[in-house]
């Protein structure tokens, strides 16, 4: 009986510590950048990952590869390709905040084009992954009580499966 109160309280604590760290680990941070086909800028994204169907923000900014100082009120043309296909396109861009939505999961590339009316390019290779959603764990927490419990009764020598004979 002790077996089953400690393996109850101890999925409740991993319940508990799951909950907590939920909404931190659904908005990863992931720093990517490039330098642009010329080398004239380089290209620096913070890319704020959710799950697929979610809003995924893009924070971008150009720096000078020479000096290192950041370029402001630049104007670039920005695209998402998945297979060599556009999913999204936007023209004649200047905030540096971008929000796209993707649909699945998969193999993604931004390409942010004709910086400044240069026609330089950069590409960017982006990796979309599913989140793993709390349900997940929850039932991992239910299988691993159920499975104490069925180990603490065989222990004491019951079968949960066997009605008792008077």
């Amino acid at each position: 009986m002790i077996i089953i109160i400690i393996g109850l309280f101890l999925s409740l604590a991993l319940l508990s510590i799951i909950l907590a760290f939920q909404p931190i680990y659904a908005q990863e941070q992931i720093r990517l950048e490039a330098v642009t086909d010329q080398g004239t800028f380089k290209v620096e994204i913070m890319w704020i990952s959710n799950d697929i169907g979610s809003a995924n923000m893009f924070e971008i900014h150009f720096v000078d590869p020479d000096t290192g100082s950041e370029i402001e009120d630049i104007k670039y043309d920005i695209s998402i390709y998945r297979d060599d296909k556009p999913e999204i396109q936007r023209l004649d861009q200047t905030s540096i905040f971008q929000e796209f939505f993707f649909e699945e999961m998969g193999s993604y590339e931004m390409r942010i084009d004709d910086i400044e009316g240069l026609g330089e390019r950069a590409i960017v290779p982006i990796q979309v992954t599913p989140e793993f959603q709390l349900e997940v764990f929850v039932l991992s927490a239910a299988a691993v009580v159920l499975s104490i419990a069925i180990l603490a009764a065989r222990a004491n020598g019951n079968n949960l499966f066997r009605h008792a004979i008077n």
